[in-house]
């Protein structure tokens, strides 16, 4: 039997809402169908029972690149429409919250001026696609992929050919060899490898990674490799696949990691390959050389003369005030150009050299440093209670206490992935983290009060493993001495210090 959604999807797509949104703007949210609340998901507005009246406004940003005048833009909706608030999310995409639906129409015009859109962000679609935030800047990537994730989205995003997926779809492409969009958590990743003796550039395919539910998964090989031009045709090849075969049953159980456990890495290849019309050639060597950068800091570019400035933004919060300055920063000191990370930070290349002084001494970069604390540097949340129905704890507001915490009371050398999530949807990727958070509540005498499942070992690469949960219902208050003893475990006794008395924290 068909899922409620599969039963809605047949009775409009999700695209043809449009013309009944423009309605919905000026009759008001009473006149919204309950179908179309879901339905208004395909154009990036998701109604929160946290914030009812009010929807959550999803952009799209392929490789997370903006430009000042699109960071001006996103940050002015924010102002006018979002009460000034933004967040920047784990797939290099921006939220706006407390979105009125009589307003979206002019967000849409204004959205479209300057080049943006939401379409297609929510719901059984091929989500952000991510990609290298420094690609065509970095000395050492093997290819520039940002055109690639250009076209994908041009590819896939405003027909319906792949505007009814069994469910959601990540997408991630790079030629990066720091892994910085960690390849292995999304539903299908290309990553940089070389073949013909090295002598070819191109990619290495990942299939079925997806990090929430009971049974998480990493990405596996597909063992296929692409050069770049048979990127966008490989890709349409294997959503085709799991559109026509995914399974639609249960919401729970729709993802492509299922279908590969149905049918098994081999005869999905099989499948994949006919679909795409031709033989595939079998994986290249790996041109990935390390797991999880994060570029924050100040790094060269491969343009002589020019740096990258890598800012970190706590937990993704941002104001429309702040990402309007981020615009005219990079319009002074660069060339009009922002890249957003999964991560959740801004990074602000080409700054001239002569720029770089001024730059780090912008009043900006105060709060959001590109020299940030080994503790605050890898923290990622999903949204928290305070926007999403979902969670059960304040990831955000929790993470940043927790990250202060142990700031203040322990040195540590090298930044610890610290990922947090409200609930098991796992958002925040949870289990991917060296130590990773899920928030639960307890009772405690005669009060229910927040706390957290803690996992530890989570890592990326060839060794790949999923955290494991070590512990169930950590108050929130003692998060900061388990955490460390945690990781004391992990590193070793002597990777963190108890700070001496009267010392300064990082910040």
């Amino acid at each position: 039997m068909a899922n409620k959604i599969e039963v809605l999807k047949q009775a409009k797509d999700g695209l043809d809402v449009y013309p009944d949104l423009l309605r919905y703007a000026r009759e008001g949210n009473a006149a919204i169908d309950p179908d179309d609340f879901e339905r208004l998901k395909w154009y990036g507005l998701f109604h929160r029972k946290a914030t009812p009246g009010y929807f959550m406004l999803r952009l799209r940003i392929p490789n997370g690149v903006l430009t000042s005048e699109q960071a001006a833009a996103v940050g002015e909706i924010a102002n006018r429409c979002g009460r000034g608030q933004a967040d920047i999310t784990t797939r290099q995409n921006i939220q706006l919250r407390w979105i009125e639906i009589e307003d979206v129409p002019w967000i849409f015009q204004r959205l479209s001026a300057a080049g943006l859109t939401s379409q297609q962000s929510g719901m059984d679609n091929v989500r952000n696609v991510v990609g290298c935030p420094i690609a065509g800047l970095d000395p050492e990537e093997l290819i520039d992929s940002r055109t690639l994730a250009v076209r994908l989205q041009q590819a896939i995003i405003g027909h319906k050919a792949f505007s009814n997926l069994p469910r959601k779809f990540n997408l991630a492409i790079t030629g990066c060899r720091d892994d910085c969009i960690h390849a292995q958590t999304h539903d299908l990743s290309f990553v940089p490898a070389l073949a013909g003796d090295g002598q070819t550039a191109g990619f290495n395919v990942l299939v079925g990674g997806a990090m929430g539910g009971r049974e998480p998964m990493y990405a596996q090989p597909l063992d296929v490799f692409v050069e770049p031009g048979d990127v966008v045709p490989l890709a349409t090849a294997i959503l085709e696949v799991f559109r026509d075969h995914g399974p639609r049953e249960s919401r729970r159980a729709s993802r492509l990691k299922v279908l590969l456990k149905e049918w098994g890495i081999e005869r999905f290849r099989e499948v994949v390959e006919e679909r795409f019309g031709r033989p595939l050639a079998q994986a290249g060597e790996p041109a990935t050389t390390r797991d999880g950068g994060d570029h924050i800091g100040v790094t060269a570019q491969r343009q002589p003369g020019r740096r990258v400035v890598g800012c970190l933004v706590p937990v993704g919060r941002i104001t429309g005030d702040q990402l309007i300055e981020f615009g005219r920063l990079a319009r002074v000191h660069g060339e009009g150009e922002l890249r957003l990370t999964v991560q959740q930070n801004v990074l602000i290349p080409h700054v001239r050299e002569a720029r770089l002084e001024a730059l780090l001494a912008e009043p900006l970069l105060e709060t959001f440093s590109p020299e940030p604390s080994p503790w605050m540097r890898s923290v990622v949340t999903c949204t928290g209670t305070e926007y999403c129905h979902f969670s059960l704890i304040d990831t955000k507001g929790e993470a940043l206490k927790l990250a202060r915490a142990l700031d203040a009371r322990y040195e540590i050398d090298a930044p610890v992935r610290l990922q947090m999530s409200g609930c098991p949807h796992a958002c925040g990727q949870h289990r991917a983290g060296e130590v990773g958070l899920l928030g639960s509540r307890v009772r405690k005498g005669e009060t229910i009060v927040d706390a957290a499942d803690l996992f530890v070992g989570g890592r990326l690469g060839e060794d790949a493993a999923l955290g494991e949960r070590i512990t169930t219902g950590v108050l929130v208050d003692d998060l900061p001495e388990t955490v460390a003893g945690a990781l004391r475990s992990l590193r070793g006794s002597e990777a963190v210090r108890v700070r001496e008395s009267g010392s300064e924290a990082a910040g």
